[in-house]
């Protein structure tokens, strides 16, 4: 971290403006939902919904920008999560919907220092390239992802193995791995399909999938994959697991969001199309794996 850049701002004192911190169901969240509405900057809506992802209830849900007292200029979202990584539990803050009214653009800095000066693990996904130069400047990581959508037909499936999918509360946890445990529990709360995939009915053989069904265009179904245990595995028998999902989500097309451009669904598909983004780390852990958990990915 850039610690002459960070002090310098952190000496910049303006008593015509202040951050505090947000939580849901406090005196200002109100103040908050009615500028998010003013605003037209983001889609209220979007935001609004990606703000009831809380994983940590007594962390805040973002940060305000107040002027004089009263009147709240800017917001930057945050979700807040304990998550483990190589089987160590670290503290990690998402952020997202980071909008500052035009006139106090010069003061949007300061939503984002009492998030560095925890100095804990920090991401962001596809920031807006306005944001981009303010997280170069406070020393972030840039690194890439890719989102993969495919139209994968029931007939290119070749039957290998017997596939059994079981969903939500019919998962068995015994059969879990300690950090998949974890991150099912994590998301319960949330408005996403937790699967297990077991072949040949041994239910030690298993995969964990996360996925999320959505609609592209309003009207055309797109099961989003947010979560895969075990990426080799998948690969093995894709095929086979995407015409299990095809038949229990009543779609044939995919969308999974990867560190590599080849990671994963690398077998042939009717169509696919790639698309290339940006992401941001500040204290990134070794050897940490991209995925899109604990993020508005699952929103």
């Amino acid at each position: 971290m850039n610690k002459f850049f960070l002090d310098s701002l952190t000496r910049k004192k303006d008593k015509n403006f202040k951050v505090e911190p947000i939580f849901d169901g406090d005196k200002n969240k109100i103040l908050l939902d009615n500028f998010l509405k003013k605003q037209n900057f983001l889609n209220t809506n979007d935001v609004l919904s990606i703000i009831k992802i809380n994983f940590l209830k007594k962390q805040p849900i973002g940060y305000i920008l107040i002027e004089n007292d009263k009147n709240i200029v800017g917001f930057l979202g945050t979700i807040y999560s304990k998550r483990t990584i190589n089987e160590i539990l670290v503290e990690h803050c998402y952020l997202h919907s980071w909008v500052v009214l035009k006139k106090f653009r010069l003061q949007a800095f300061k939503l984002i220092l009492p998030i560095l000066k925890k100095n804990i693990f920090i991401s962001t996904y596809s920031p807006v390239k306005s944001l981009e130069g303010l997280y170069r400047k406070f020393d972030f990581d840039e690194s890439h992802f890719y989102s993969k959508l495919i139209l994968s037909l029931p007939f290119l499936n070749l039957r290998k193995k017997k596939i059994t999918l079981n969903k939500n509360a019919d998962i068995s946890q015994e059969y879990l791995l300690s950090q998949d445990k974890k991150i099912f529990n994590d998301h319960n709360f949330t408005n996403i399909d937790k699967m297990m995939i077991y072949f040949d009915d041994n239910k030690n053989d298993n995969i964990f999938i996360i996925a999320k069904k959505r609609k592209k265009f309003k009207f055309i179904p797109i099961l989003e994959i947010i979560y895969i245990s075990d990426f080799e595995k998948f690969n093995d028998y894709e095929k086979d697991i995407n015409l299990k999902l095809m038949r229990e989500f009543k779609t044939i097309l995919f969308k999974i969001n990867y560190s590599k451009n080849n990671e994963i669904f690398s077998k042939n598909h009717f169509l696919t199309r790639i698309t290339k983004k940006n992401v941001y780390y500040f204290n990134k852990p070794k050897n940490f794996n991209f995925d899109v958990l604990y993020s508005e990915f699952l929103n």
